[in-house]
């Protein structure tokens, strides 16, 4: 296991205050629940792998390309085991908009034969290893959500339901004026992206959340000129008592979060902050294993800082559970691009 400078965020930020994944939408086009704050910073990629912290900087460089920007947020390619190799990825119903579902009972799509793909608003960092996502977009392909509340909005979804699959194949175009459709997926092409280490083929890929380890948070902001290559956070992981205990002071100071209680089968908190456009980034631990996706967080400048973070262990089992109750048919379309995770 890699041994973090756990104060090196105080040498790059004397006076940083990291902001939270909050609750409110910004507008049709921001579908986000994060109340901006434009005072507030939060270390840049470049910032990290520009600082004195060899194990920190060899972390990130190790996740870093498994994150990108979907829409006004991000997602996170989970893992490449499967039969076409492609980026099976994690992102925030709320990201994806739950308007864009055709039902709210969980579903999944057929990339074969359904062409629900889009170019517009998808990238992943270069294969090359650059920060810089450039004007280069990759296809997207949803794949399956889940069960989501009739009364649930953007802003209200829980955890528990505020997460899906998707798929992102090795098809790719330059950024026009006009919104693009990629092809249906193409499996005869292995996803080819940035993984050093080959996290994202590794015997595990994801991996339960330690208390009072620390962990690192990527994501893309919508802040894209201060932000265009993305932003870290890095914090403790709570134990559930302390999360619990985050959760009552979050409401005596009039937080959202306050109101939302504390789910330990489903999430943990990390104790950092993020800033707007960072739903749906991986949050990783000290070996590289992705642990969740950040979902919400506190939304007052003065509040007690926390990230809520859907467990891997939740997705996955959601997953196992819904691919479980299908036909024997519909089993067989969808496992050609989860059968590497099948077997936990």
């Amino acid at each position: 296991m890699l041994k973090v400078n756990h104060f090196l965020f105080e040498k790059i930020l004397p006076i940083v205050v990291l902001i939270a994944l909050g609750a409110s939408v910004l507008t049709c086009k921001r579908n986000s629940r994060i109340k901006p704050d434009t005072g507030i910073k939060i270390p840049k990629i470049e910032e990290v792998l520009n600082s004195n912290d060899p194990n920190l900087i060899q972390l990130l460089k190790n996740v870093r390309g498994s994150v990108g920007r979907r829409g006004a947020g991000s997602k996170t390619i989970w893992s490449r085991k499967n039969d076409y190799e492609l980026g099976l990825y994690v992102s925030a119903n709320h990201v994806y908009g739950l308007s864009g579902w055709i039902s709210r009972t969980a579903q999944f799509f057929d990339p074969s034969v359904e062409n629900l793909g889009i170019f517009e608003t998808s990238q992943i960092p270069p294969s090359t290893g650059s920060i810089s996502l450039g004007n280069t977009l990759t296809a997207d392909f949803p794949l399956m959500h889940f069960d989501i509340s009739a009364n649930a909005t953007n802003t209200s979804l829980l955890p528990a339901e505020d997460f899906y699959l998707g798929v992102l194949d090795n098809q790719r175009t330059e950024q026009g004026p006009l919104v693009k459709h990629p092809n249906h997926v193409q499996i005869s092409d292995p996803l080819q992206m940035y993984d050093p280490n080959y996290r994202t083929k590794s015997a595990r890929t994801w991996n339960i959340p330690m208390v009072g380890e620390y962990a690192i948070a990527i994501g893309y902001p919508q802040d894209r000129a201060n932000y265009p290559n993305g932003a870290v956070a890095y914090g403790k992981i709570l134990s559930d008592t302390e999360s619990v205990n985050r959760v009552l002071a979050l409401k005596a100071v009039g937080d959202t979060e306050g109101d939302i209680p504390y789910n330990a089968n489903v999430e943990f908190f990390v104790d950092a902050q993020a800033i707007p456009g960072m739903s749906g980034g991986g949050v990783f631990n000290a070996d590289g294993q992705l642990l969740g996706i950040m979902v919400r967080a506190s939304d007052k400048k003065e509040a007690p800082k926390i990230i809520r973070v859907v467990k891997m262990s939740h997705i996955l089992h959601t997953m196992l559970t819904f691919y479980s109750g299908l036909s024997e048919a519909n089993k067989h379309k969808i496992v050609p691009f989860i059968r590497g995770e099948l077997n936990p």
